[in-house]
């Protein structure tokens, strides 16, 4: 599932970055540039190009969006289970070690040394 969206993301990037490069700009742009402008001879028409870009161009920024709050929740989830599960495999571990039963040596003290007097 996350694979899935991330793909998806990756078309809609691209999908969003071209129909916003075919929008006619001040100077016309990538669109005058390949006979997208306000000619006659286009495919959509002098301003039948300009909304059918502008409605593309809200769709693809909707799923962009979209897409990328999906792919933050999923992977926030993801990684908050894969942590949950280490604590969990750690704390397994630490209650299926035995405690560590060393002998503890007593600790003996020597009474201070006194300096022998010097002749």
């Amino acid at each position: 599932m996350y694979t899935f969206l991330v793909i998806m993301f990756i078309i809609v990037s691209f999908a969003m970055v071209i129909v916003i490069l075919l929008q006619a700009g001040k100077g016309q742009g990538l669109a005058g540039a390949i006979g997208g402008g306000a000619g006659g001879s286009s495919v959509f028409g002098g301003r039948g190009a300009a909304d059918f870009l502008s409605k593309a161009t809200t769709w693809a920024a909707v799923l962009y969006m979209a897409f990328a709050v999906l792919i933050g929740v999923l992977y926030k989830s993801e990684a908050d289970s894969a942590q949950q599960s280490l604590i969990q495999q750690r704390a397994q571990q630490q209650e299926a070690m035995p405690a560590p039963n060393l002998p503890v040596a007593p600790v003996q003290q020597t009474p201070p040394q006194e300096d022998a007097p010097t002749k």
